[in-house]
């Protein structure tokens, strides 16, 4: 370290600070414990790629969001129903039909809508759902599957515009039974299903063994609008004289029992059940390509077989489904070549669990996944013993992790976007998300906490081939995030959600200046920082002293002027007392602030041997 000579007070200068600030937040330690390079707090902050403390991007209203307040408009004298979002959307999810493509949102009217790039809100009048339901979303084909754990499987038919709803009621024969295979037949027999009530009669071919008997039926067409209560019957053409005519029972399709978790994987529906008369390990599989086709009994899965409930479903690579219990996790392989009844299931831990489904999130080749004790990573859980597993990742911030309001963690929902994984939670007394933690994976840090937001949910939307994550907040907006304006082209405007802004700091790690034991009396601070926009960014510069809660202002009014060079803020800090440690916190009120380094100095003061 520099030792600078003062023929005034004969003591060398001492110096600390941040040449970066890549280490990401750090709030679950001692400040003084901070590693050099991290940070002890970051409101809205985000990691550049070159390890700059940066104001994250604003989020923008682009998706069918009305601000009133711009319509001249007299709202009194209109006759016509206003369709758009009512507060709070709850759930999202991406359709793309192939022709055209749709954000559908369920919100607080227990209503679904449908969005397009355009903004335009189609109301599905007859896609309703429980109230207050989480409603979940899986495409299978042209169709959006949708469950909210109280109703029936249904779904969002996308062949026709606009798009509609239709209900799975009519069942399907899935199969048929046989009995009696008969013989000896010297041609195939014909196949004859009883028709149903209403709907479409179901077709099969028979398949002949090599004695001249039934073996099997090859459905041709299911069918439509049969009761699984009821089951056709089925007869086969008579067989020769003195021969036995073979007989066989239907198997008509059923949906799962009160759906609640679904998802899309190897081109079939996989979903569980809230009904209290399911087992809740209970896993069920649909048809291939077919969401309307069911079949409980056969098709149907218990993992672990310990009734520890299922909480969250991720597919994987190649056949690999991971299935998240409260105190387990298992990977199924679904090998579409295999019956259902013959595919492998694996235990991954037997310790650690999900507790919120949407905090589930592919990231590259790993899962990472809200626990009870911290956000985990699948990768490291697998590559751990049978007595050892990963420290959580979110140990750095597990302050914040433990304030997580615990009543309302089901709330809790995750994105995976551009290197970074977006965890909404409801802390403290909120009963729901009102603050996004933000993990750089390309730093391996989180950057901090982001507000504004109070995301409901995300999803990823490809609107022309234009990939974008868009976010369903408690108060009623679809925000689209403003992240794919190149920087250099930015201004004051992509830093503000919708028309408000937001501010923004850093609060340091505590600087000891490589001395922890004497006091110290400050030189001088350096602060320097970036600005690309034409507009001054302002806030304030405060410092405390030995971990204090509250600080002290050095400036009043920080401005950072616009200019393409960094600009840097000195202060004199002789007239500030002595000190064992010091931190600082820079905030911005609006705007981009952009932090690079942080140089304080100071001189080591004799120890006090009694105070």
């Amino acid at each position: 370290m520099p030792v600078i000579a003062n023929t005034v007070l004969d003591d060398p200068l001492i110096l600390d600070g941040n040449d970066s600030f890549v280490g990401g937040q750090v709030s679950a330690s001692r400040a003084n414990l901070v590693p050099s390079n991290a940070y002890a707090e970051g409101k809205n902050i985000d990691l550049d790629d070159f390890g700059n403390a940066v104001t994250r991007r604003g989020a923008k209203l682009e998706l069918g969001y009305l601000i009133w307040e711009e319509v001249a408009v007299n709202w009194e004298a209109q006759n016509a129903l206003w369709e758009g979002l009512v507060a709070p959307i709850t759930s999202v999810g991406y359709f793309d039909t192939g022709s055209n493509e749709y954000i559908i949102v369920a919100d607080g009217s227990n209503y679904l809508k449908a969005t397009t790039e355009a903004g335009v809100f189609t109301l599905l009048s007859a896609a309703t759902y429980a109230s207050g339901a989480t409603v979940r979303f899986a495409q299978l084909s042209s169709r959006m599957y949708y469950a909210d754990a109280a109703n029936a499987l249904r779904y969002v038919e996308g062949t026709v515009d606009p798009l509609t709803a239709e209900g799975i009621t009519a069942g399907k024969v899935t199969s048929i039974n046989i009995t009696e295979g008969g013989g000896v037949y010297t041609t195939v027999p014909t196949v004859t299903i009883a028709a149903p009530s209403s709907g479409t009669t179901a077709l099969g071919t028979a398949v002949l063994g090599y004695n001249g008997s039934v073996v099997s039926v090859t459905m041709t067409n299911e069918g439509t609008g049969y009761s699984k209560d009821a089951p056709p019957a089925v007869s086969f053409t008579a067989a020769p004289t003195d021969h036995t005519t073979a007989t066989g029972t239907t198997n008509v399709s059923q949906t799962p029992s009160e759906p609640k978790f679904i998802v899309t994987h190897t081109n079939r529906l996989f979903a569980t059940s809230a009904d209290s008369t399911v087992p809740a390990d209970t896993l069920y599989v649909s048809g291939i390509l077919d969401g309307e086709s069911w079949d409980l009994a056969g098709d149907n899965l218990r993992v672990g077989n310990d009734r520890d409930p299922i909480t969250a479903l991720m597919p994987a690579q190649n056949f690999d489904l991971y299935v998240f219990k409260e105190r387990s996790i298992y990977k199924i392989t679904a090998d579409p070549t295999q019956k259902v009844s013959e595919w492998s299931i694996s235990l991954i831990n037997n310790r650690t669990g999900c507790v919120a489904d949407a905090t589930v999130q592919q990231v590259g080749a790993d899962i990472m996944f809200l626990s009870r004790d911290g956000v985990r990573s699948l990768k490291s859980i697998q590559a751990g013993t049978e007595t050892d597993i990963s420290q959580p990742l979110s140990r750095n911030i597990n302050d914040y992790i433990g304030r997580i309001n615990q009543a309302a963690v089901g709330t809790c929902t995750a994105a995976y976007w551009r290197n970074r994984y977006f965890l909404s939670v409801p802390l403290d007394s909120a009963t729901t998300p009102d603050t996004v933690l933000v993990y750089n994976l390309l730093a391996n840090a989180w950057c901090g906490f982001w507000t504004g937001w109070q995301a409901r949910d995300f999803v990823i939307s490809a609107f022309g081939g234009k990939l974008r994550m868009n976010i369903a907040s408690q108060t009623g907006e679809m925000l689209t995030w403003d992240d794919s304006t190149p920087e250099a082209s930015t201004t004051t405007a992509d830093y503000k959600d919708g028309l408000s802004t937001y501010e923004s700091y850093i609060k340091t790690r505590a600087y000891t200046y490589g001395e922890t034991w004497g006091d110290k009396i400050g030189y001088s601070s350096q602060f320097v920082f970036g600005n690309i926009h034409a507009d001054a960014v302002t806030g304030d510069i405060n410092y405390y002293k030995d971990l204090s809660a509250s600080g002290t202002e050095l400036e009043a009014s920080l401005s950072i002027p616009a200019t393409t060079n960094l600009s840097r803020k000195g202060f004199n800090m002789l007239s500030k007392g002595r000190f064992n440690q010091l931190q600082f916190k820079v905030k911005a009120d609006s705007g981009r602030l952009a932090l690079q380094t942080i140089q304080a100095s100071a001189f080591g003061q004799p120890i006090d041997p009694q105070r």
